[in-house]
């Protein structure tokens, strides 16, 4: 009974953070735009509510602001992928998409597997909300997996990015999606997975 209720009180204390969150994220973003001071403070926040940050959406865009600050400073370039990003959780504050089609809606491998790093070869599809390409394939290399740009026989993992587009059907991301389920149909065992899950497995 007190483990339940213990269970229901970090619960509450999760869910009232990323309201919390969402607020900050709402105030930050409501000029259509992000300052330099602005993005430290959501920094600065992830950082004092480690709790919260490890939570789905806020893991992501606390990975975001983690690989934005590595050299101590946020540019323009950063910022406006920034606001982009907070834009999407601004009006979505469960998670991502904006109204298109989320990584849930393409064909996922049901249940999700473990995803494995070491000598696993990793493709990724459509809009990362965890950073852009170069960032999610240098996390694949650091653990010992492998990172290509398109789907063949060696493909073990293709992870869709969150922020997939609403046309993705008719763009290379859904190409790529139909690269797969031909590579499916000869056999081959590839694993689609969301980004959310691939994330998860990074901790």
């Amino acid at each position: 009974m007190v483990g339940r209720a213990r269970r229901l009180n970090e619960q509450r204390r999760v869910e009232q953070g990323l309201a919390e969150m969402v607020g900050l994220v709402r105030g930050v973003i409501a000029d259509g735009k992000v300052s330099a001071e602005e993005a430290h403070r959501l920094s600065e926040w992830s950082r004092e509510n480690p709790e919260v940050a490890t939570r789905y959406p806020a893991n992501l865009l606390s990975r975001r602001l983690e690989r934005i600050f590595l050299d101590g400073r946020v540019d323009g370039r950063e910022r406006k992928r920034l606001a982009s990003l907070l834009t999407q959780l601004a009006e979505n504050p469960s998670g991502f998409g904006g109204g298109y089609p989320l990584a849930t809606d393409l064909p996922v491998t049901r249940p999700e597997p473990d995803v494995v790093f070491e000598g696993q070869t990793f493709v990724f599809g459509g809009e990362m909300a965890y950073g852009p390409l170069h960032a999610c394939e240098r996390e694949v290399l650091d653990r010992g997996g492998i990172a290509e740009q398109s789907v063949n026989r060696r493909t073990d993992y293709v992870v869709i990015g969150s922020l997939a587009a609403g046309d993705w059907a008719q763009t290379s991301f859904g190409g790529l999606v139909d690269q797969v389920v031909r590579y499916r149909t000869r056999g081959v065992p590839i694993a689609v997975v969301t980004e959310r899950h691939w994330v998860d497995a990074l901790t």
